[in-house]
């Protein structure tokens, strides 16, 4: 027997979609732009926590404030820990995911719940 699609899931489903088919982060508002039908902010952020929580996608504060975020490629066992540099161009605005690995150290006394790491700079395409 074949399940309906609720339209929350269509939802869900055209966010990854958007996400996956770009080379850089987003932050809610790029990914509410790109929706091809009309989604309120709130429910983008509903999504996004949603699929943060599944270790779907991680995200990224940039500069701004704004959380930028990607779907997860090889995030590791702990979600929250992500070991990979995120790259900020102050002219073009990007950030996007860099595939150097870091060493995450074992602080002793500490719990480490959140790692981010964000580099900021001027990227290739607008140097």
């Amino acid at each position: 027997m074949e399940t309906k699609k609720t339209r929350n899931t269509e939802k869900q489903n055209l966010v990854k979609d958007i996400l996956s088919n770009t080379e850089h982060t987003m932050s809610a508002e790029d990914i509410m732009a790109a929706m091809p039908i009309k989604v309120n902010k709130t429910t983008i952020y509903r999504i996004l926590d949603r699929f943060a929580e599944k270790g779907e996608v991680h995200f990224v504060t940039g500069k701004n404030g704004k959380a930028y975020y990607a779907l997860c490629n090889n995030c590791g066992v702990s979600h929250n820990i992500h070991n990979h540099i995120h790259f900020e161009c102050q002219r073009c605005k990007e950030v996007t995911c860099q595939p150097n690995t870091l060493h995450i150290p074992n602080l002793e006394g500490f719990t480490i719940q959140e790692t981010q790491f964000l580099v900021i700079g001027i990227c290739n395409k607008c140097k």
